[in-house]
């Protein structure tokens, strides 16, 4: 059996995802009878066959490209991601506009280019450490200073650290990253001017107990999209650019 191939049409400069079922009715359900109802295949959804004249390559998906301004569960999202054919680089376009409908692709001479910003979860901290600090609590002016020293270190550009991802969201545009150890240590020697000893190990606690998957110390890597596209073949690797996509993340 024939497995899952991207094929790009050369001449008219479009894309297909082929896969085992190409030409193969669908079948929906109907719900007034009660009964599944099969739709015969769309003779220009058969790519291969509409194409059969023309020059036809295999694009290869490059691994890890994927990007979205949706949520992973949306069905009507607009998808991206880079493919190449071993010379030129391309991003393929995914998006359908009725749920009953398959995907279209569209081709994109071009590249994503990414960029990210870190953000603290401030509100969640402060929840956290009124739960797990007490007898006695940290006075109100302390949380503000200790997050305020938080931000300030994670401000910092380029990061300190590695970045370690440890827990997704639902969209691919925002993930939960770890603390580093140079971010933390940079964290407590600030907190020495302003906190005693013990509120020092406490805070030092507070940190390690909190600084895994989704938990309050970890940070909010917020992504950012642009789809560059190349107005010439990239065969001597010069690309002249035009038309930037741009899509944030937004969080709440």
């Amino acid at each position: 059996m024939m497995s899952e191939r991207w094929i790009r049409c050369v001449e008219c400069n479009q894309v297909a995802h082929v896969t085992p079922f190409e030409g193969f009715p669908s079948y929906s359900y109907d719900e007034r009878c009660g009964e599944f109802i099969e739709t015969a295949a769309d003779d220009e959804a058969c790519f291969l066959e509409f194409h059969r004249h023309h020059t036809m390559e295999e694009l290869f998906i490059i691994k890890d490209s994927f990007i979205s301004e949706g949520r992973y569960g949306e069905p009507l999202k607009v998808s991206y991601f880079e493919a190449t054919n071993g010379k030129e680089r391309f991003v393929i376009r995914g998006c359908r506009h009725d749920i009953t409908r398959p995907m279209g692709y569209e081709l994109i001479a071009g590249y994503i280019e990414t960029s990210f910003r870190r953000e603290v979860q401030s509100r969640e901290i402060r929840k956290q450490l009124g739960e797990e600090i007490k007898d006695p609590p940290l006075a109100e002016t302390n949380v503000e200073r200790f997050i305020q020293i938080v931000e300030r270190v994670v401000s910092q550009f380029p990061p300190r650290d590695s970045i370690e991802i440890t827990a997704e969201t639902d969209t691919p545009l925002i993930s939960h990253c770890k603390l580093g150890i140079g971010a933390i240590r940079e964290i407590l020697t600030l907190c020495t001017e302003f906190f005693d000893g013990m509120e020092l190990k406490r805070l030092e606690k507070f940190i390690e107990d909190n600084n895994s998957y989704n938990e309050p110390m970890t940070l909010l890597l917020k992504r950012t999209f642009r789809i560059r596209r190349a107005q010439t073949a990239l065969l001597r690797g010069e690309a002249a650019t035009s038309g930037v996509e741009r899509k944030a993340a937004q969080h709440s």
